[in-house]
C-alpha cells in the first residue's frame, strides 16, 4: 500500500497534465464518441477520475454517477472508501483484488464447472473461485476506450519471463480486440529493474543499432554515440521499454501504435516511474516495419520528458491545475452528500 500523498504528488501530475489530457482530448475528437469508457487503478484521490470529469471526458447520469468507470483496487478498505468518493453506478462497478490474478486466471481442474456461489469446503478453493468471478466480471466489460495501467508491482522487476503483472499486461490487448482504437497509458518503476530485464534492454538496443541504420544515425546524432552503457539512461530505458514491451505486445495481437509522449517523473523518496501515453488502432496487414523504425526515430528524438520532484514543486501551472481538480472532488462529494 503507498504512503504516497497524490493530492501533493505534482511530477506525476505534470504527466498527466502535460501528456494524459492533450492526448486523450486529440483522442476524443478523432474517434468522435461523446462518450469514453474507461478502466483505472487510481488510488483512494481518484485524481484522474476526477480530472477527466472536469475537463469534460467523463460525464455523470441523472444520479449522479459514472457509468462508464471501471476501477480495480487490490486493498478492500481502500475500494470502500473510493465506492463512496466515486460513486460509480454499482459496487461491482470496482473489483477488489489484484489487476495481475484477475486479469491472468485460468481454470484448473480444482475450478472447472465451478462458481462463487457454489459451495467449496477448501479455502484455497474458494479465493480461486472469487478470483474466477472478478476475471469473468472484467472480461465483460471490455473493451475500453482508454486504459489506466498503473498497478501496484513493477513490469521491469521480475524479469519478463517470470513477471505475472506483464503477462496481464498483455492480456489487456487480447481482451480489447473488440474496438477499432484506443489510449493507453502504462505506469512503471524503472529504478528497480531486474538484472535479467536490463540485460533484454540492453539486447534489444544494440539489435536495433545493428539491423537499423537510421535508428543507429539518429542515436549519434541526438546523443553523440550508439553505445548503450554510454546513452542517458533515462533515454535508453524509454526507447527499449517501448520496444520490448509496448510495442512487441501490440504487434503479437494485431495493433498498430503511435505514442503521443513518455514521461518519466520522481517521486518525493526520489524514485524514478516511467509512463507511456501510447494510442493502439487495428492493422490488418501484419508487422509494419517502416512505421516501427519512424516510432522509435520519434521516440529517440523528442521522448521522454522528465520532471523531477524538486522541477514539479516550481511548477506553478501544474500546482494549480491539480489544486483545481481537488477543489472539484470536494465539491462533488459534497453535493453527494446533499442528495437524498
Amino acid at each position: 500500500m503507498s504512503d504516497i500523498d497524490y493530492n501533493t504528488y505534482y511530477a506525476k501530475h505534470c504527466a498527466r497534465y502535460c501528456g494524459w489530457l492533450p492526448a486523450i482530448k486529440k483522442y476524443k475528437r478523432q474517434i468522435k464518441k461523446d462518450t469514453l469508457k474507461y478502466f483505472t487503478l487510481c488510488a483512494l484521490e481518484a485524481i484522474d477520475v476526477f480530472m477527466f470529469e472536469k475537463e469534460k471526458i467523463l460525464f455523470r447520469d441523472n444520479y449522479g454517477t459514472l457509468p462508464d468507470v471501471i476501477i480495480c483496487e487490490r486493498y478492500k478498505d481502500i475500494a470502500t472508501q473510493i465506492i463512496s468518493l466515486v460513486r460509480p453506478p454499482l459496487k461491482g462497478a470496482i473489483l477488489i483484488g489484484k489487476l495481475e490474478d484477475i486479469l491472468t486466471f485460468q481454470d484448473t481442474k480444482d475450478t472447472i464447472g465451478l462458481s462463487p456461489g457454489d459451495y467449496v469446503k477448501d479455502i484455497r478453493i474458494r479465493k480461486l473461485l472469487r478470483i474466477k468471478e472478478l476475471h469473468e466480471r472484467l472480461k465483460n466489460h471490455f473493451p475500453f476506450d482508454i486504459i489506466n495501467f498503473d498497478p501496484y508491482g513493477n513490469l521491469l522487476n521480475p524479469d519478463l519471463g517470470d513477471n505475472k503483472l506483464y503477462r496481464a499486461f498483455k492480456k489487456i490487448f487480447e481482451l480489447q480486440q473488440n474496438i477499432n482504437s484506443f489510449l493507453f497509458f502504462v505506469t512503471t518503476p524503472i529504478h528497480d529493474i531486474h538484472h535479467d530485464t536490463n540485460d533484454r534492454l540492453k539486447s534489444c538496443f544494440d539489435s536495433n543499432v545493428f539491423k537499423h541504420k537510421e535508428i543507429k544515425d539518429v542515436l549519434i546524432a541526438a546523443n553523440k554515440t550508439s553505445i548503450f552503457d554510454e546513452i542517458n539512461e533515462k533515454k535508453r530505458i524509454a526507447m527499449c521499454f517501448s520496444k520490448l514491451l509496448v510495442m512487441n505486445a501490440a504487434i503479437s495481437n494485431g495493433w498498430d501504435y503511435k505514442h503521443h509522449g513518455i514521461y518519466i517523473y520522481e517521486s518525493p523518496s526520489k524514485t524514478k516511474m516511467l509512463n507511456s501515453v501510447v494510442e493502439f488502432y487495428k492493422t490488418e496487414k501484419g508487422p509494419n516495419e517502416s512505421l516501427y523504425i519512424k516510432e522509435v526515430v520519434r521516440i529517440i528524438k523528442k521522448m521522454p520528458q522528465y520532471y523531477s520532484h524538486q522541477d514539479s514543486l516550481r511548477n506553478r501551472t501544474v500546482i494549480r491545475h491539480l489544486k483545481k481538480i481537488i477543489e472539484f472532488r470536494e465539491k462533488s462529494i459534497n453535493a453527494y452528500k446533499l442528495k437524498p
